[in-house]
Parts: C-alpha cells; structure tokens; sequence
C-alpha cells in the first residue's frame, strides 16, 4: 500500500483501462469535447472544473462525468498494487473514508 500526496491537483485515470466517457448531464459520450475541456481546466491548475457540455448546453463537472472505468480529481491517492484480492467492500470503503475524513472514489487502473 501506498499513499500520495500532491501539490496540485491531478486527475487520476485507469490507465490502459480508459473506455471513454460520457456526459453528466444527458449520458452522450463526451470523448469529442473532453479533451479540450481538460486542457482548460488543467492550464488554471485544475481549479475549476466546470464546462459547458456542447451535446446539451448543461454546465458539467468534470470530476462527475461518467468515466465508463471510474476516473477522479484529487491531491491524495492510497494505492494498492496487486493486493491480492478481487476488490474492497463498501464496509471497507466506507471505514477508509471516516477515517480520512474525506469522500473517496475507487479506480482500477492498469499500467
């Protein structure tokens, strides 16, 4: 197990994983625009990520897009390489999360 803290805010996705996202707002796949929004909201640091989704004109987060493998903006990371378990249970979750003190989103990534 490994933890990480960063300076800035990053985006932590799945790695080899990655199938795609899709709009928040109205589930249209967003992959077309995403690129461009990241590189907005990355050029301020990441400090605000809301765009205006062109498939529905809706103001989105790009933190609550639908990543098809799940996909989060953060400072913090707890890694868990090869643990040797089929995955966390929401018990588990849960307690990792009041322990922290802080919502965690689960991601499976792939090097």
């Amino acid at each position: 197990m490994k933890s990480s803290f960063e300076d800035a805010v990053r985006f932590y996705d799945p790695g080899e994983n990655w199938s795609g996202v899709k709009c928040s707002a109205c589930g249209a796949d967003a992959e077309e625009w995403w690129g461009e929004a990241m590189e907005t909201a990355s050029a301020d640091g990441f400090k605000d990520l809301n765009t205006v989704a062109p498939c529905c004109g809706a103001t989105v987060s790009l933190n609550d897009l639908r990543y098809i493998w799940p996909a989060a903006f953060g400072r913090f990371a707890l890694e868990a390489h090869n643990p040797g378990i089929g995955d966390t249970t929401d018990e588990q979750d849960r307690k990792m999360a009041e322990c922290l003190g802080t919502p965690l989103r689960k991601l499976w990534g792939q090097v």
